[in-house]
């Protein structure tokens, strides 16, 4: 096998499935046909650098262990594509320089990203409670909502009235007397408001509401 990289005097590189050289213009010219949209000129590219694609998946198949080696490959092949559309001569690196990096980079990445995974149980199965799902202490209770009269008056109380802006941010926040709940910055918008004074509305309203009904501070 024949392995490729420059020669001796920098100038040239072994192609892969020959022994013919290819000088340094010569692989520019074929980098730029490449990246004008030629897929041919692309093909060859990958081509000539697959085997180094199929190197730095074997060597950093480390990285991703919940990766096979073909995974890995196409990974390295997307690196290597990304690579030559973004590849400028004018940055003074040779191609096999920038090539290179850009693979090892997305070789790395699909580890990196598998470890970002959150590390949720696949099926209840696999779940430490897979053989306690009866468990009573989990059962959720669900309080009964409070009667329309009721709300009514502690918005009233609370609120200095049924029709004050105050008021009427808190049924529309909360979603009470069958308005739509809409969140901060939806009633900040509404109202012509800040965030903040939406939350200092809602605030004010809660902490005299459990002021005024202590039986009814779990509703509020």
């Amino acid at each position: 096998m024949i392995d490729f990289g420059y020669d001796e005097y920098g100038a040239a590189y072994l192609y892969p499935e020959t022994t013919e050289l290819m000088t340094l213009n010569e692989e520019l010219e074929l980098i730029a046909k490449a990246q004008k949209g030629s897929k041919r000129a692309m093909n060859e590219v990958v081509g000539k650098y697959e085997r180094l694609c199929h190197k730095l998946a074997r060597k950093f198949a480390f990285t991703a262990s919940n990766h096979d080696h073909e995974d890995l490959l196409q990974e390295a092949k997307i690196g290597l594509i990304k690579a030559i559309k973004s590849y400028d001569s004018k940055h003074g690196a040779k191609p096999i320089t920038w090539f290179y990096y850009a693979i090892r980079g997305h070789v790395v990445s699909a580890g990196r990203s598998d470890r970002k995974q959150p590390a949720y149980p696949y099926s209840i199965e696999d779940c430490p409670r897979a053989y306690n799902v009866e468990d009573p202490s989990q059962d959720p209770k669900v309080r009964d909502d409070l009667p329309r009269g009721l709300v009514e008056k502690i918005i009233r109380e609370c609120c200095g009235g049924m029709h004050t802006k105050r008021a009427k941010i808190v049924m529309d926040r909360y979603g009470l007397l069958g308005r739509k709940e809409l969140r901060n910055c939806e009633c900040a918008e509404k109202y012509g408001i800040t965030k903040y004074a939406v939350t200092s509305h809602t605030s004010g309203f809660k902490r005299k509401a459990r002021l005024c009904f202590p039986e009814l501070a779990q509703f509020v």
